[in-house]
């Protein structure tokens, strides 16, 4: 229209691509890196981008929450028909929970060789995956796990027990059933602790936008809302049984919300696939950190909200250089077509620009490090606590 060539040189070494095709993946990148090292490792920008969206964040309770380090409390002898102690009854469930990888069998392990206890020769292991287990040994057939498995799949009822089995579920323990094909024979009950970083992460996650923070737990649930109270959560699940938590996942997604899900167990799995972003604890079994989008490499709950922050950082730095390359670009051909810019000056405010997006990318998102110094500060004092 100008028949101004030196108009249409200016014009033409213009765009908005480059700044646009460079900088997303680089902060993606820059975002991934800053991410690896606090500890969480983000399976993609996809999954950043997911993480960013979220507004609520289901928990399962055990080794998320709480650590996955259970302890042996108390062993109740129900049925002296196979062993007439405590040592020879625990002995029995550990020789069979050895061959397993929940956190209760590890516990039950672990006070066995804590009591010095010989292993007891037994058959093959039959393991029900979230459910139980049972072996042969010498005098009978042992199963273990929980009372709906025992109740449910293998008909033996702790009824006539009903007072003990109350009692310590009421201290706030988790009971392992311990069962024979002649009836009862005695119960296992482990406590496990709150993680110390469990309300600051929490604190913390509202912060950045989670609007509604629910747990998922296999307790009763009195015994989980107890818990939901003391940690101010949104929404409590109790007795929960494995198959149910995906279920429960979908049914909050169909409430139009955008959920995350945190767990560490074998059956978390399908819950961590069905979330918009799954989050494997470090000491997860190893399907869940298959199964999840970001799996933590810290042993810290606190690395949930700085997966979060860095997310969040990431798509702010993107938002930020996607409207300064819109903006400056468009002024720059503004000018251009105007008259007022060289070619050389429109490349050099063109490339300036997309440089300046690319250092941008390039620093990454950061996390708060004062509010972080003084949360990791708060812990170390929580932790060194008698």
């Amino acid at each position: 229209m100008t028949r101004d060539l030196t108009r249409v040189q200016s014009v033409f070494l213009v765009d908005y691509s480059c700044a646009l095709k460079l900088g997303t993946p680089v902060a993606f990148k820059s975002g991934l890196y800053e991410a690896a090292n606090h500890g969480v490792l983000i399976k993609g920008g996809e999954a950043m981008e997911r993480l960013a969206e979220i507004d609520t964040l289901v928990f399962d309770k055990t080794g998320t929450l709480t650590h996955s380090e259970l302890e042996v409390t108390d062993v109740v002898v129900l049925d002296p028909r196979c062993g007439e102690s405590e040592e020879t009854l625990l002995a029995m469930v550990a020789s069979v929970e050895e061959h397993a990888a929940h956190p209760l069998s590890q516990a039950v392990v672990e006070a066995a060789r804590e009591r010095d206890l010989q292993h007891i020769s037994h058959g093959e292991v039959d393991y029900m995956v979230a459910h139980g287990l049972n072996a042969q040994i010498d005098c009978c057939r042992i199963i273990v796990g929980s009372r709906h498995y025992l109740e449910e799949h293998e008909g033996i009822r702790f009824d006539a027990h009903e007072a003990q089995v109350k009692r310590l579920l009421d201290e706030g323990k988790t009971l392992l059933y311990v069962a024979s094909e002649h009836g009862p024979m005695g119960l296992i009950a482990l406590r496990d602790t709150l993680r110390a970083d469990a309300e600051a992460t929490l604190e913390r996650l509202r912060a950045l936008g989670i609007e509604r923070l629910v747990m998922i737990s296999g307790d009763r649930q009195e015994k989980a809302e107890a818990l939901g109270r003391t940690l101010r959560l949104d929404q409590v699940y109790g007795e929960v049984r494995p198959e149910e938590k995906a279920a429960l996942i979908t049914a909050l997604q169909r409430e139009g919300r955008k959920v995350g899900f945190v767990g560490d167990g074998i059956n978390d799995g399908p819950a961590l696939v069905a979330a918009d972003v799954g989050i494997a604890m470090s000491r997860g079994a190893d399907l869940a950190r298959a199964s999840a989008d970001i799996v933590l490499t810290d042993d810290r709950l606190l690395a949930v909200a700085d997966a979060r922050e860095i997310a969040f950082g990431t798509m702010r730095i993107i938002r930020t250089n996607f409207n300064a390359t819109v903006g400056i670009n468009t002024a720059i051909m503004a000018g251009a077509l105007m008259g007022r810019l060289s070619p050389v000056a429109s490349a050099l405010l063109h490339n300036g620009t997309t440089l300046g997006v690319l250092v941008n990318a390039l620093r990454g998102a950061r996390l708060a490090s004062g509010e972080r110094a003084v949360e990791e500060g708060a812990l170390t004092m929580t932790q060194d606590r008698p």
